[in-house]
């Protein structure tokens, strides 16, 4: 594994952990984007996943991107942290052994949205091949009112950290910023859902949702709901450690990318 700085915004860099496979390449790659409810994380969360990615020939990218804060709303920041991850490794492929035009996104909670997104509504950026979720966050009004309905109204409210706003305030901004909401018929990439039965931070509807719109649309997805799980696995557990939510997600999603890839 190698550190890499792929952008930077207000002078300060924003990195990348690029897992590589021992062999010649270029390679498939998959930028990941780590989840954290867009105020926290960090790259060296999906290190496993990276590990397990580059030993199956794949290149794997875990990327940072501006966090929020309040009074610092991260969007479309943070959005296009992720575009310009996807730029860059596009841009410098033959340099770092990647093949540019076999690139994949992967996400898990608020990296999921920000990794739909990306694959849905960004124009300035390549459009990744495929896209992976795993529980994450696809109607912004939605989430926003199953937090209310579960925490104080006086509660700090993290996709109001996120926007800057409620949705009362800047409907038109949550809609935007909705992956749900910019579906469209133009790129119909393959995309892998999962998601957990037993999830209380982000409700299994925002994937099942997700997955049913998508089809709707014409784009081939592959759902997996694991009846047992709940939040915050995929980057806890090691997804070679048997019994886990993560060895089970495993090989589903090695094929998914394998077959959207590789083939």
């Amino acid at each position: 594994m190698k550190t890499i700085e792929y952008s930077s915004t207000d002078g300060q860099a924003l990195k990348a952990d690029l897992f590589m496979p021992d062999e010649s390449g270029p390679f498939p790659l998959i930028v990941a984007v780590p989840g954290g409810g867009w105020i926290r994380g960090h790259r060296s969360a999906l290190r496993s996943w990276g590990e397990l990615f580059a030993r199956n020939g794949f290149a794997f990218a875990s990327v940072d991107y501006r966090r929020a804060s309040a009074g610092a709303p991260a969007f479309p920041g943070n959005l296009q942290d992720v575009e310009a991850s996807l730029h860059h490794f596009a841009a410098m492929a033959s340099t770092y052994g990647i093949d540019g035009e076999r690139i994949g996104i992967l996400g898990a909670s608020a990296g999921g949205h920000l990794a739909a997104l990306a694959s849905l509504s960004s124009i300035d950026c390549p459009a990744p091949k495929a896209l992976a979720g795993i529980y994450g966050v696809y109607d912004l009004m939605a989430h926003w009112q199953a937090d209310r309905a579960i925490n104080s109204v006086t509660a700090p409210d993290k996709t109001e950290l996120l926007l800057g706003a409620s949705p009362f305030s800047e409907p038109l901004l949550y809609h935007q910023a909705s992956p749900l909401r910019q579906i469209s018929h133009q790129r119909r990439m393959p995309v892998f859902l999962c998601w957990g039965h037993l999830d209380r931070e982000v409700s299994p509807q925002q994937s099942a949702h997700f997955a049913e719109t998508l089809r709707q649309a014409g784009y081939p997805v592959t759902a997996l709901e694991l009846p047992d799980a709940a939040h915050l696995w995929f980057s806890e557990e090691d997804p070679e450690m048997a019994g886990t939510h993560s060895a089970r997600l495993a090989a589903p999603l090695l094929r998914f990318f394998e077959r959207s890839l590789k083939q």
